[in-house]
């Protein structure tokens, strides 16, 4: 008999398994795509994830009295869960449905440990992502290579109106120079002395040579100027196509940030936003002496919420707790979804005493809100933890105070908001033992 195990007491390992079989994915796929795999299938990673040893060892367990390790179906159900937990921070708005169908189909389902099936599903909707990418990348390219060749054409154009103009010029200076010789030549038959009417003859033809080099200098000049009208209107359909197409790429290129940078289930910004903007942060800090502040919020047993309800209202409580932050927050804090329950938001100008008065603020609002699906209240609180950004910090020394802080409250009670101050007057304490570590998991 296959034995069950209670996830909710779950520690650090099991996450590390999670984090095994999700690398073991991303790693497959680079694998496949460098091997050019004209179609890269679930099945095919599955197939090659069954055949891991690092997924064995993950997914395998103390041996029994048979003296045969065996896999957990019950824990193979919650690190489903965990690896889709982990991808949705990447997906893109037209996937997340699948991903909360699948969430709650396994929450209803325990997965078949005799198959790889069980990993077909979420491989396939990684893989969609990945061609979601593709496809976006492509048209991004296309559109720039009808740009460029607008730009050819519009220099090919240019060039030959410029030409035109240095032709017009040279007509110019002989037309000049032959109405100056002809004039001259008139004046200097006036002042010979002879007759009379070979006088009035030779200015005769003169002036008829002068009248056809301006009737010709008339019509080459209109042949120009109606070539340079036909290349400034061919040049004016050509910049209006190119701010068209570039207006084009704008667009795409907001849309692909949107989706790079936006969590597509609360609608915040997501962990790449979270770690671009804690850079930016940083140097601030670093080089201007900027007071900031990071807050962490997690969702006390988000677990049970999603194993009581289902993982869409699990969903629905994200969104809502996503909704409260953004209802309560400043429009130029910083607010993020950092991963799974877990909400990061950042603080510019705030100190520590500030941001705990900002985070008790939050507990309280978040706590005296209303969270019901069906008609039916469910408790919604979260746990807080602080820590102020200092000189020499870095991304992660900010986020483990902050962290530490995180956990202590969840350890002390849960609904609460604790400080990196609080965390080191814990550790100061005559009565903290080394074994008394902050290794609380996140329910």
């Amino acid at each position: 008999m296959v034995q069950k195990v209670d996830l909710t007491d779950a520690n650090e390992e099991f996450q590390e398994k999670v984090y095994v079989i999700a690398d073991e994915v991303l790693n497959i796929l680079k694998e496949l795509s460098r091997e050019n795999k004209q179609k890269i299938s679930s099945k095919t990673i599955a197939d090659k994830m069954v055949w891991n040893e690092s997924v064995k060892n993950a997914l395998a367990f103390p041996a029994g009295k048979s003296g045969k390790s065996f896999i957990d179906p019950v824990a193979l159900k919650g690190i489903s869960n965990e690896i889709l937990d982990k991808f949705t921070v990447l997906i893109p708005s037209h996937i997340s449905d699948n991903f909360s169908n699948l969430r709650e189909e396994i929450h209803e389902n325990i997965p078949d440990v005799t198959s790889t099936d069980w990993l077909n599903t979420p491989i396939e909707l990684i893989k969609q992502y990945i061609d979601y990418i593709s496809v976006q990348k492509a048209e991004l390219e296309d559109l720039m290579k009808q740009t460029m060749d607008c730009l050819e054409i519009t220099e090919v154009q240019m060039t030959t109106g410029l030409s035109t103009q240095q032709e017009q010029y040279k007509s110019d200076r002989i037309f000049e120079s032959t109405l100056t010789s002809d004039i001259t030549t008139i004046c200097t038959d006036i002042d010979k002395p002879g007759n009379l009417a070979k006088i009035k003859v030779a200015i005769k033809d003169k002036i008829d040579r002068i009248n056809k080099v301006i009737n010709s200098k008339k019509q080459d000049d209109s042949i120009r100027l109606k070539k340079t009208e036909d290349t400034i209107e061919e040049m004016s359909k050509r910049m209006s196509e190119i701010k068209r197409e570039a207006d084009e790429i704008r667009r795409k290129s907001e849309e692909i940030q949107y989706e790079v940078y936006q969590d597509s289930l609360t609608g915040l910004q997501n962990r790449r936003a979270y770690d671009q903007k804690i850079e930016e942060v940083l140097a601030d800090v670093t080089r201007y002496n900027v007071t900031a502040s990071l807050v962490l919020c997690d969702i006390d047993f988000f677990k049970k919420i999603n194993d009581n309800n289902g993982h869409k209202v699990g969903d629905l409580a994200l969104k809502k707790l996503a909704s409260l932050l953004k209802e309560r927050l400043r429009i130029n804090d910083f607010t993020f979804r950092y991963g799974g329950e877990e909400f990061a938001v950042i603080l510019p100008h705030t100190d520590l005493d500030g941001a705990q008065k900002v985070g008790e603020s939050l507990r309280a609002f978040i706590d005296e809100s209303i969270f019901s699906y069906r008609n039916q209240e469910i408790p919604l609180t979260i746990s807080v933890g602080i820590s102020l950004f200092r000189k020499g910090d870095t991304t992660s020394t900010v986020f483990e105070r902050a962290d530490s802080a995180l956990y202590m409250a969840k350890r002390s009670g849960r609904n609460k908001v604790l400080t990196e101050e609080d965390v080191t007057e814990q550790q100061n304490s005559p009565t903290h033992s080394d074994n008394d570590e902050l290794n609380i998991m996140r329910t």
